[in-house]
């Protein structure tokens, strides 16, 4: 299908290491003109880590944006220029320690708030682990843990595990272990 907006101009509103905004004017698809806000990002990537004991290793921090804890998946964004697998493999040895000698993507690209982000996500699932020391960033203050795919699932499902990327993840890891 073709796209029915049509982009007048662009301006960056706001950029940091992260994440950028941009406000583009725009004729709408109804012929009127209006705004359009963007947030762009790096690459986004998730991983589905099992062990030997079908233990599945989560994360736990708090999120500044939902004033919450979370429990999810190790996660994190891609540098510039790198993979989306070779960021997988960074983000949980920096999280858990964990390296991982089996890896295999779970489905394609993922858009994970197409409405008013340009954010892509890359998931895969982790098997044949090796454990050592977390290298977490400044910024992350991270807690692991380990349990039972079939507990983990039951948190997916009750609720409390609410990020979507992590749910996406385990869903598909499901899916794949079938």
């Amino acid at each position: 299908m073709n796209n029915p907006w049509k982009k007048i101009s662009s301006r960056e509103v706001y950029k940091n290491p992260w994440i950028s905004l941009r406000e583009d004017q725009v004729i709408n698809p109804s012929g009127n003109p209006g705004i359009y806000s963007v947030i762009e990002t790096r690459i986004a990537t998730g991983v589905v880590a099992i062990d030997t004991e079908d233990k599945v290793i989560l994360v736990g921090q708090y999120r500044y944006p939902t004033d919450m804890y979370s429990w999810e998946i190790p996660e994190g964004g891609g540098e510039d220029g790198e993979s989306p697998l070779d960021a997988a493999k960074r983000e949980l040895l920096e999280e858990t320690g964990v390296v991982a000698a089996n890896w295999r993507p779970l489905g394609g690209e993922i858009h994970l708030s197409n409405c008013y982000s340009s954010e892509r996500a890359y998931l895969f699932l982790a098997t044949e682990l090796t454990f050592g020391a977390q290298k977490t960033e400044e910024t992350e203050k991270i807690a692991v843990k380990k349990l039972p795919f079939s507990e983990v699932l039951e948190l997916v499902d009750s609720g409390g595990i609410k990020d979507g990327l992590s749910i996406i993840a385990i869903l598909r890891a499901a899916r794949a272990r079938r």
